[in-house]
Formats: C-alpha cells, structure tokens, sequence
C-alpha cells in the first residue's frame, strides 16, 4: 500500500504492515519526530516501510514498531531519472548573478524570495515567486521558528521588502509535476546565471530531502548551492556521490540547525560574490571548479548516481 501527502485519517483497520510512504510527509522536527511515522508507531500493529528517501540510524531508532528501509530504485523513479532524456540547447554566458525558482507557497520559499530580495538579489528575469505573501506573514513565519524575541527583531530586517514585491507573481511557466519540460523554459536563466540558488521542499525541516531540484544546475553545468534541510550538501555527497564546489564556496551554513539562521548564513557568503565582474565568474567556473562540475554531469548521465546509492539500498526490484 502506497500513502503519500496528504493522506486520510490514519486507521489501524485499514493498514497492511507493508507500506511504501511518498512525498516529504511534512518533514522532521528539530526531536526528529515526523506527525505520519509518529501515528504509525502509535498504533497497536507493526510495520515494514519502504521508502525513497534515506534516513539515518537515528530516525529510525525513534520508532519502535516501524522497520523503514530505503528504495534506491524508488527515489530514482520519483525524482532523479526524470531530466536524463535533456538534451541541452545553451551554453554558459553568464549574464545574471542568481537564478531561484520558488513554486509552491512553504515558508521557507517565501522566506528565500524575500532575503533575495532585501538583499538586491532577486531579479524577476531570472527568479521566480509563484506566491504573493506580506511582511506580517513573514515576520509570523520568523516568530514560529524557534528563535527568541530578539532574534525575530534582528533578522527581521533581512526579510523586510516593499508591498509591491510581496504581492507580486514573478512566474515562469511553473509546473511542480513536470520537471523535464520545465528544464526547457528554465535553461536560459539557468546558464546564464553565475549560481542558481535551489529552493528545496520543506526547507524547514530538520532532515536533509533530496528532489530532483539540484539536477536543473547538474544538466546545464552550472553551479547551484541549496537553501535546505540542516546538513543537505553532504547528505548528498555521501549518499548520492556528487560532488560539492569546495573551492569556490564555504559550506558552513550547511551545518546550521536552525532553519532561520542557516539561511542568512547562506546568503552571507554567496553575496561576496554579487559584485565581482562577469569575467571573474567565468574565471571561477572555469579554473576552479570545471573538473567538479563535469564530474557532477557525467555522474548523473551515466547514473553512476544511481550505483552509489544501491549502496545503501535495502530493497530491490521495486
């Protein structure tokens, strides 16, 4: 039996004990309790689980009557395999600092669009926000995410941006299902831009979900870093064995915990970057980290990718 966000009441009457869970399931709290595994384990039966996503040793040790093992198979077919048939039209011409593509409304993207744009990194050519939102609900969003009174009032100011912006839809023709002709309204702003700042799902949580929202940067050989979960860039290093642009960018935000902090951090340090000339980008992605991002290319094309996480694939044949 498959369950996927969102899913109806959960009923011990209508379960079987093997369950393939989908989706984020609204992600992990900073204790590592998920609402849909926590129900499950609260049921008075025991569970096998499969799903596409995987987690760590202690996760799962947090659920007593729940057995979840990993489909490496289950993730390629959801969200990794999906842009393999690009074929790309454009080549790198960087022209644009930052590209981001924020579809659904979660927080965490409209707290991303907004730092953007506070920051004079939002360019409505190249970003999108598929939301209007306020400065109210923003600053509620900063109230609800586990920093004190004083830190709301500080970062505050970081997200603060004009009603115009807020109410404003900057779209390209998004669709949240259809990733691999969305590649195609999106290259053009992909590889013209010097890094595109990936809004991954659920950024609030406190476990690293990996889609297939990375890959837009991997197909057209550029850079991207991710606003995600705590520990995301070297979730995916280890797990699915692409590599980071060590030497160009640091990745101590990566590690931040709080979800608030770990993104100011992130804007931080890619906006030393914002006023370096067009030259100096292409100098850096073509004698610094050329060899990792045709690295990262080939990985993906040849599903290398896919090898590396069977590694840690407790189910087969899915």
């Amino acid at each position: 039996m498959k369950i996927c966000y969102p899913y109806n009441e959960i009923s011990c009457n209508d379960l079987p004990c093997n369950i393939t869970l989908q989706d984020h399931l609204w992600g992990f709290d900073k204790n590592f309790y998920n609402d849909t595994l926590g129900r499950l384990d609260n049921l008075n039966k025991f569970f096998k689980i499969t799903y596409h996503q995987i987690l760590s040793d202690e996760i799962k040790n947090c659920y007593k009557n729940i057995e979840i093992k990993f489909s490496a198979d289950l993730q390629d077919k959801l969200n990794l395999d999906g842009m393999l048939s690009y074929n790309g039209r454009s080549k790198v011409n960087f022209k644009n600092f930052i590209c981001c593509f924020n579809g659904s409304n979660h927080v965490s993207r409209q707290l991303l669009s907004s730092i953007l744009e506070n920051q004079g990194h939002f360019d409505p050519h190249y970003s999108s926000k598929n939301f209007a939102t306020s400065n109210d609900k923003i600053t509620g969003h900063l109230n609800s995410l586990d920093l004190t009174e004083e830190e709301v009032e500080l970062y505050d100011k970081f997200f603060k941006t004009t009603e115009k912006f807020n109410e404003s839809v900057y779209s390209f023709g998004y669709n949240g299902s259809h990733h691999n002709s969305n590649i195609y309204n999106l290259e053009s702003k992909l590889t013209q831009s010097f890094v595109n700042i990936v809004s991954e799902t659920i950024a609030t949580s406190y476990y690293p979900f990996v889609t297939e929202k990375f890959l837009y940067s991997i197909v057209t050989k550029g850079l991207f870093l991710a606003y995600a979960q705590p520990g995301w860039h070297q979730h995916l290093r280890k797990y699915y064995g692409f590599k980071l642009y060590n030497k160009i960018f640091d990745y101590t935000f990566d590690s931040i915990q709080n979800p608030v902090k770990r993104l100011v951090k992130l804007i931080e340090m890619i906006s030393k970057f914002a006023k370096l000339s067009t030259t100096d980008w292409r100098d850096m992605y073509y004698i610094l980290e050329k060899d990792t991002i045709e690295y990262n290319y080939n990985h993906y094309f040849s599903k290398d990718y896919l090898k590396h996480m069977k590694q840690f694939d407790n189910i087969s044949d899915i």
